[in-house]
């Protein structure tokens, strides 16, 4: 899962005071609630409010981004409309119904997290939120684990060279190539953290990593393949040793 949502019981939170309730079936589910796999528009026009059930028995995880690309057109739709989106329950807003779900299952976790990106009120926001996630998990993935084999600082890539360069390092003048200097990449802290918080950087796996078949595909990994178009997706993979603040800038102008 690539962020923890609190599950509470019975209870989904989800960001923007929305939340999603786990029920064991669906015999008492409100008549006015519509089924994600059958989302219509006029459907939803005729019941008057928006209410979602997503039973993963029935869902086909194929399907993930279709369902999920239609679902965030319809939901600008209904905001324009100003058609009411779940039912208030005190402070926060009951989005819909969640059957045979299992909090173990990531591909379950991953659509969760991309109904969670939907449902935040600016693209801005949006974007937001699938950078830190997905940054947050690629993070969780190496933690504690030494994929790259470091012995005296020197990764499994460099083992029998003489460079000390690495994932790192980039030429000094970028658009010369190899006709310049490699040097440390200037937002790396002295704890060898990242400060740029780079997702693109977080993204790249060297040959050695790819032999241990350690491979991340932006289709592969439904927040970024859901949310942008192929142009975004080109800066995504390509705009390493950048601040998230001018990779977020860069996406939205796309």
């Amino acid at each position: 899962m690539m962020e923890e949502l609190i599950i509470l019981k019975t209870i989904i939170d989800l960001n923007n005071n929305y939340y999603l309730k786990i029920i064991n079936n669906a015999n008492d589910l409100p008549i006015y609630i519509i089924d994600i796999e059958n989302l219509k528009l006029i459907n939803i026009v005729k019941k008057g409010r928006f209410l979602l059930k997503i039973d993963f028995n029935n869902l086909n995880k194929t399907k993930y981004k279709r369902l999920l690309k239609k679902l965030l057109f319809i939901k600008k739709i209904i905001l324009k409309s100003k058609m009411e989106i779940g039912i208030q329950k005190d402070s926060k807003k009951l989005l819909g119904y969640v059957i045979n779900y299992d909090e173990n299952n990531k591909r379950q976790n991953d659509f969760i997290l991309a109904i969670n990106a939907i449902f935040y009120n600016t693209r801005y926001e949006r974007y937001n939120y699938i950078y830190d996630t997905v940054c947050n998990y690629l993070d969780s993935y190496f933690y504690g684990k030494d994929l790259c084999d470091f012995p005296n600082n020197k990764c499994g890539e460099k083992r029998n060279t003489s460079s000390l360069t690495g994932c790192c390092h980039h030429f000094r003048i970028k658009c010369l190539g190899p006709l310049t200097k490699l040097v440390l990449c200037e937002y790396l802290k002295e704890d060898y953290t990242c400060g740029a918080k780079c997702i693109s950087c977080k993204l790249f796996t060297c040959d050695y990593l790819e032999k241990k078949g350690i491979k991340f595909r932006i289709k592969d990994i439904l927040l970024l393949n859901v949310f942008f178009n192929p142009l975004q997706k080109y800066f995504i993979k390509y705009m390493v040793f950048t601040p998230k603040d001018k990779i977020i800038k860069r996406l939205m102008i796309l």
